[in-house]
């Protein structure tokens, strides 16, 4: 889907759900053919969620095998100028870009161009990984392959924060990343790498010949005529684009880097046809775009056998299952994929059995609490009006009163097999066992841990000690740790799907060399605008070294260090942002392209 799915773990989307007030209320029931009651619900809907999340403007398309059901504009593309959202207008797609791209890819692997199973080092030449998982360097070539890059299995660091808001560089860019390390062992799981799609788009750069935005147009957005759609410029320069908005307020068009893994200006509309042309088995308008084996290829699971993945299964560019959203009915197929950033939040998810999709899109990052829910309603209602019969997705959660009743302190051996520090991406999550009782914590959220009847951990927090304080998911999702190949993983159950939050981690001897890193640094990349680190702290705790990044004296997340040898260390843990190498420098380290000079210095500093 997103960083959020699989990428960025369900637990970002828990603690973002945080007093939430429940389901929103059931759409009416669709006869078979009715698409008028479902086109009249939503425009009432609609303006109302947007009001309750505060979305200036919201655009929405519905598709039925080859007709586009309905598309409409809700709202303000541009609140200053007065400018509204209509069918046409374009939002920031985010991660949807890389539908496109990875369609891209298989067009260049029809025409020979690209081989699928081939490593990237076929295509771009200057490009070598290091690996802590390989014996030689050519093995570790050979692994990161495009098939791999396509379903984020290469083993690739989330981002590479050098530039990353310098555009116009992609043909730049291969040059600019070789040698970064691995954070995973390619082929073995899931780890969501916008890097990885941006190497793709350079690749696809020197096998066509032409530069990204020309090759995509000529063979891809011009043939679907998806007129409003492109990988270039911002909002100010064209003005069917909508602006982004944060608490109100019109945000900053910052620059993107990695055009091919989230550039992509569109609408839903536009998108609608792309999805058409997917329903065609790649034919639009009496031209074939992509082969059907190409199709079927990109929505066949790419990921089996990789057990740390649980229930998230991936394609070549499509998530193949929720991975942790609500179903639109157990065990129905979908496609989808959704972006956050900059703002902006757009969804695409796809049945593509019965050949139904919705796609929406929004201008502040806030309409993804408005998407999560009503994206799943909509398909339900277009089931029905598809002739199938209603059938509610969720259960209704049951009161935490009644909920909490049936929960139990855990045991004394199992509060002390629990109680330890766990690796996520949204940063370390620390269980305790205190007064006889077991707490966890994360991102400055702190909540006790109770079994329910079904041996499931659950998260509970009391406000003043008496009143429950609603948790949203995070008080409704099954909790526990099991044993993964030799990995303590901390998992979460959500819909139904089991998930990875995290990894233990215990301590282990530090070297001096380590510990003589404790202390302050500040960027050393001053020549460029909008970094997205303006510094880090490496402290001690509990036997740990920790890291945490800063931004403009801000506290963003901390993780744990775990040295590998003298010169080099690694963010523990698996997924987006874990597993990224660190280096020691004279005075300084150095994270993904970045260099930190220390500021400040103490061999006792405690978090």
């Amino acid at each position: 889907m997103s960083p959020k799915l699989l990428g960025l773990p369900v637990l970002g989307i828990l603690l973002g759900s945080l007093g939430c007030n429940g389901q929103p209320p059931s759409p009416p029931s669709i006869a078979p053919g009715d698409y008028a009651s479902i086109i009249r619900y939503l425009k009432q809907h609609i303006p109302r969620e947007m009001a309750e999340h505060q979305v200036p403007g919201f655009s929405i398309a519905l598709v039925e095998g080859q007709e586009l059901i309905w598309a409409r504009g809700f709202g303000l593309a541009d609140k200053n100028r007065g400018l509204q959202v209509t069918e046409n207008t374009a939002f920031r797609a985010g991660a949807l870009s890389q539908l496109l791209t990875a369609t891209a890819v298989m067009q260049l692997v029809e025409q020979g161009r690209l081989q699928l199973d081939s490593p990237l080092q076929a295509t771009l030449k200057e490009f070598y990984v290091r690996s802590r998982f390989h014996d030689d360097q050519n093995a570790a070539d050979q692994a990161v392959t495009l098939r791999r890059l396509l379903s984020h299995q290469a083993g690739m660091p989330a981002e590479y924060l050098r530039d990353l808001r310098t555009p116009h560089i992609l043909g730049e860019l291969p040059q600019k990343v070789s040698g970064v390390w691995l954070n995973n062992q390619p082929g073995t799981r899931t780890a969501y790498s916008n890097l990885g799609y941006a190497l793709l788009g350079a690749a696809i750069e020197r096998s066509s010949g032409v530069d990204f935005e020309q090759q995509l147009q000529t063979r891809l957005l011009r043939p679907l005529g998806m007129s409003q759609s492109s990988f270039l410029g911002d909002s100010s320069h064209l003005p069917y684009r909508t602006r982004g908005y944060e608490d109100g307020a019109v945000s900053v068009n910052a620059p993107v880097r990695d055009v091919p893994a989230g550039g992509l200006w569109t609408s839903p509309r536009d998108l609608s046809r792309f999805v058409r042309m997917l329903f065609a088995q790649g034919r639009y308008q009496h031209r074939q775009l992509l082969s059907a084996d190409s199709v079927n290829e990109m929505v066949r699971v790419q990921n089996t056998g990789n057990v740390m993945d649980f229930d998230c299964q991936v394609g070549l560019g499509w998530f193949l299952s929720p991975c942790g959203d609500e179903w639109v009915r157990p065990g129905i197929r979908t496609w989808q994929h959704s972006g956050s950033g900059n703002n902006f939040h757009a969804q695409i998810s796809v049945l593509p059995e019965q050949q139904l999709a919705v796609i929406v899109m929004s201008n502040s990052g806030t309409g993804e609490a408005l998407a999560q829910p009503l994206v799943p309603q909509i398909l339900r209602m277009l089931l029905q009006a598809h002739g199938e019969p209603g059938e509610q997705g969720a259960q209704v959660n049951q009161p935490a009163r009644q909920l909490a009743a049936r929960r139990r302190v855990p045991e004394a051996a199992d509060r002390q097999q629990l109680a330890g520090f766990y690796a996520t991406a949204y940063g370390v999550l620390r269980i305790r066992d205190q007064g006889q009782r077991l707490f966890g914590e994360v991102g400055g959220i702190r909540f006790e841990l109770l079994r329910d009847e079904h041996g499931w951990l659950r998260a509970q927090k009391k406000l003043l000690g008496f009143w429950l304080q609603d948790l949203g998911d995070l008080g409704r999702v099954q909790l526990d740790v099991v044993s993964v190949q030799g990995h303590r993983v901390f998992t979460a159950k959500s819909h139904g799907q089991l998930l990875a939050v995290g990894e233990r981690i215990d301590p282990v001897p530090l070297p001096d060399n380590w510990l003589a890193t404790v202390g302050t640094y500040t960027a050393l990349n001053d020549d460029e605008a909008n970094t997205p680190m303006s510094g880090v702290d490496i402290a001690l705790e509990d036997g740990f070294l920790m890291i945490r990044s800063l931004q403009q004296g801000r506290t963003l997340t901390d993780y744990i260090l775990a040295p590998v040898d003298n010169a080099h260390a690694v963010i523990a843990g698996h997924g987006p942002g874990l597993g990224d190498t660190v280096r020691r420098q004279i005075n300084g380290v150095n994270v993904l392209g970045y260099s930190f000079k220390r500021t400040y210095n103490s061999n006792h500093l405690r978090f």
